[in-house]
């Protein structure tokens, strides 16, 4: 895979290719024991990285090897609420907006306000 990874890199860098907009995610290899990171360009469909781990170690590992002159026209970036990745995104590309995806906003709304409410109700009785 990191052949071909890196095949694709180098293929779409010479055909200066930028994308727009970006999602990144992590998804486990093994059951909640081994996770790997993908970025994925939202228009084309095109996987542009994926590497191992979801740590912000792990992930800065994509704009040491993609280059950022490769991001230079991203208008957006998609993610979910890990806060690796959007620290690395605002570190990197400053001026990109993030987008969080509405799944992970309504469950983070959801544990802060049912843990509030549940506390509420302890304190209570």
């Amino acid at each position: 895979m990191d052949k071909a990874l890196a095949a694709f890199e180098t293929c779409l860098k010479k055909s200066n290719y930028r994308p727009r907009y970006l999602a990144v995610d992590e998804f486990a290899i093994h059951k909640g024991h081994r996770y790997a990171t993908c970025v994925m360009d939202l228009e084309t469909g095109f996987i542009l990285w994926a590497g191992l781990g979801r740590s912000m170690s792990d992930f800065e590992h994509f704009f040491k090897s993609i280059g950022l002159s490769l991001l230079s026209r991203l208008k957006a970036v998609a993610m979910d609420m890990n806060a690796s990745f959007n620290r690395l995104f605002q570190k990197y590309c400053p001026k990109v907006p993030i987008v969080y995806d509405r799944y992970h906003m309504k469950a983070q709304f959801g544990r802060d306000v049912m843990g509030a409410v549940r506390l509420e109700e302890a304190q209570k009785a």
